[in-house]
């Protein structure tokens, strides 16, 4: 084996590798394509220069003679195209390099190239035949423009560094600044290694040293593989580390929204009955006068004579007692599930069953439960009021009943509540205008689910206006 053909022959196949290597990474990546084509263009050099001193004949040394330079002349034009590409293409054609627009220069080049190609390909100018070297092998034979060639080739080469320099200059991405020195570096590093070694020393001192200019190419494609690869793993890395800091802003985001909902979740349940708020905020509620018809227990309740408790009393006292009572009426039903459309004064209107049922039974039991704990709580109220100096005797009525009434949305596009109306819901209103203070009265309907567990005595029919029939009623006893 030729000593002299090794360095070329041992270059081939890591530059295929490293072709393959970086264009598995990114395929439709240009960048990367150029690259991949770079490496296996000058595996191919690599590969036909090998072959020359390998050569056994002089018609095989004439094969592979011009082939290397052929194959320059692709990789130096891909050279080109990866310089301008990672210094940022486009604006550095615009500047100017030795008093005229790197665009020229390009153009230039691209001339060059093709003129050297020609050369070649088609005359002994720049390659002559080759000669046979007992130590060395064949070597290629040098015509009278491979000086100039030479010229060309630091030409590019200053060309390249500065167009990279100016792309180093400019960048404000540190990811791909640092990948524009380590090319320029590279660059300059490799190509005036393969220019000293693979032109000038043979050329003008006969010194065969140009088979080590693949080394060079081989760490020059390695070292733009590396730049490239670390962009990337630094571009992901600062793309993860950006990622994590946004989500824990979005997650810090989303948690303060949260916040701000449950505080107008909390502040809207003092407006409307918390049931229903939670159902709006859950989607199951939409804003449309809607209603179904649904088998609910109704309740009503008011102070005895509270009207002429206001007449005699400040409005301050009034809207203070009031507010007290209210809340803790309201405490009541809520405690118990049940749904309160609204207050009128001091009449609470509450419903079981809407927007959620437990089951007829279950509704009506927890309706009547829930009136007799507000009956055993009116009576500390009334203690309490009595020590801060009120005498009135404060006392409510109940009414309940069970029965089929439409419950939905009611009112117009711009302002409804959540409601239930019907016949029925006019009976337990009527039960409770008929009640005797601080009692409890239920409807037939209410008693026939709630006499298992609920104690009651039966009251007696009475008359009720839109009821063609006697309404059984029944007082529910309560514990003294």
């Amino acid at each position: 084996m030729n000593p002299y053909a090794l360095p070329f022959l041992m270059s081939f196949v890591p530059l295929i590798l490293l072709g393959l290597a970086i264009i598995l990474q990114n395929p439709r990546n240009r960048l990367y394509q150029i690259v991949c084509a770079f490496c296996i263009g000058n595996a191919l050099v690599a590969g036909a220069g090998g072959m020359l001193h390998l050569a056994a004949t002089r018609e095989q040394a004439i094969f592979w003679n011009r082939l290397p330079y052929l194959l320059n002349c692709f990789t130096y034009w891909l050279f080109l195209q990866y310089t301008l590409i990672i210094s940022g293409g486009e604006p550095r054609m615009s500047e100017r390099f030795m008093f005229l627009p790197i665009r020229l220069h390009y153009w230039l080049t691209i001339g060059v190239l093709a003129l050297v190609f020609a050369l070649v390909g088609f005359s002994d100018l720049v390659v002559a035949a080759p000669t046979h070297n007992p130590i060395t092998g064949w070597e290629h034979g040098y015509g009278p423009v491979h000086r100039p060639v030479i010229l060309a080739n630091i030409y590019l080469l200053a060309l390249l560094l500065f167009i990279l320099h100016r792309g180093i200059k400019t960048s404000t991405d540190p990811i791909l600044r640092r990948a524009r020195i380590i090319s320029m570096a590279a660059i300059g590093l490799a190509q005036s290694w393969v220019i000293v070694a693979g032109l000038i020393l043979p050329d003008f001192f006969g010194v065969p040293t140009h088979s080590f200019a693949a080394i060079a190419w081989l760490v020059l494609c390695f070292l733009l593989i590396y730049g490239l690869m670390r962009q990337q793993w630094e571009t992901i890395h600062e793309f993860s580390a950006n990622l994590e800091e946004k989500v824990a802003m979005r997650t810090e985001e989303l948690a303060q929204a949260k916040n701000n909902l449950e505080q107008v979740q909390a502040q809207i349940s003092k407006y409307l009955d918390p049931n229903v708020v939670e159902k709006i905020f859950s989607g199951e509620f939409s804003a449309e006068l809607t209603s179904r018809r649904a088998r609910l227990t109704m309740f009503f309740s008011d102070i005895k004579d509270f009207t002429q408790f206001t007449d005699a009393s400040d409005p301050e006292e009034v809207a203070r007692l009031l507010n007290e009572y209210l809340g803790e009426m309201a405490r009541i039903v809520r405690h118990w599930g049940g749904t309160i459309p609204q207050f009128t004064g001091d009449s609470v209107y509450a419903i079981f069953g809407a927007p959620d049922s437990r089951g007829a039974r279950e509704d009506a039991l927890n309706a009547v439960r829930m009136a007799i704990e507000m009956q055993s709580h009116m009576s500390l109220v009334r203690g309490k009021w009595w020590n801060e100096g009120i005498q009135f005797p404060f006392q409510i009525r109940c009414g309940i009943h069970s029965g089929m009434a439409n419950v939905g949305n009611y009112g117009s596009e711009g302002f409804m509540e959540f409601s239930a109306i019907g016949l029925n819901v006019n009976l337990a209103s009527r039960l409770e205008q008929i009640c005797q203070p601080g009692q409890i009265y239920i409807s037939h309907a209410t008693w026939a689910l709630v006499k298992d567990e609920i104690p009651c005595e039966d009251v007696g029919a009475i008359e009720v206006k839109g009821f063609h029939y006697p309404i059984q009623v029944y007082q529910v006893e309560l514990s003294q």
